[in-house]
């Protein structure tokens, strides 16, 4: 079975986590295939945005740690298998996650990863580790607490409770909330949206947005002017600006 699904839809790209029987564990293989299509995303300039999906019963239920579940921790720390989730975090084009169902443990870090998260109502976000003897290990302690605070933080992963999609919204988890059946076609028009933009625009103001986590406001602040004063000298703000003065569509081309 094919791991990962891709649909090319003109400047979007729809890629869905491909094991139902599993609740769409993350295994190696598959955070390995999705890496590398989102990769070959970034280098090809065709798509300009990324809609994530699993499916109904699950975007991604947790990690499937396989023979590393009864590794040792050199073995463990060495595996390279958490690592994986820093190379998602390291893509440049914008990716909208749709979650329906579970997003758990690993597939909470993952979804945390995406840029605008939309959820159907049906979607459970939680962080079950401690309930199981161990701990999130991809970056969920610390991108849960940047992204809902320290309060909100500790009552998910030290109780193992499951937030269901409004209080998600409510606790500045996720972006918005639709109905089971308006969730890809919501996921799909913000992508559409966010690949209209000019390519290094959207680019650029995701990587300052990140930088903004893990650094102190004047530093991120410098690093917002250098990054705009950068994008004057490309040929999409050229064109940005004639589109506006002439009242027509720009015509982006990523440079």
């Amino acid at each position: 079975m094919t791991v990962l699904l891709r649909e090319d839809r003109g400047a979007i790209t729809l890629l869905t986590l491909n094991r139902p029987d599993k609740r769409n564990a993350l295994s190696r293989e598959l955070l390995e295939s999705l890496i590398d299509a989102l990769r070959a995303i970034d280098r090809d300039g065709v798509s300009r945005a990324v809609v994530l999906r699993g499916d109904d019963r699950a975007f991604a239920a947790g990690a499937d740690l396989g023979d590393l579940g009864k590794a040792g921790a050199i073995d463990l720390y060495t595996s390279g298998f958490s690592e994986l989730w820093d190379d998602v975090a390291a893509i440049r084009t914008p990716i909208i996650a749709a979650v329906s169902g579970y997003a758990l443990g690993g597939g909470l870090e993952l979804a945390l990863l995406c840029d605008i998260v939309i959820a159907a109502e049906s979607a459970r976000f939680g962080f079950p580790e401690t309930g199981l003897g161990i701990i999130p290990g991809a970056g969920g302690t610390q991108r849960v607490v940047r992204a809902v605070g320290k309060a909100v933080a500790m009552d998910l992963l030290l109780t193992g409770r499951r937030m269901d999609a409004d209080e998600a919204l409510r606790s500045g988890l996720i972006s918005r909330v639709t109905t089971s059946e308006d969730l890809l076609p919501t996921a799909i028009e913000a992508a559409e949206r966010a690949a209209a933009a000019a390519p290094l625009a959207a680019r650029m103001a995701k990587h300052a947005v990140l930088a903004a986590q893990e650094t102190g406001l004047s530093a991120g602040v410098a690093h917002e002017r250098a990054l705009s004063a950068l994008i004057a000298a490309s040929n999409d703000r050229a064109e940005g600006m004639r589109a506006f003065r002439e009242r027509r569509a720009p015509e982006f081309e990523g440079r």
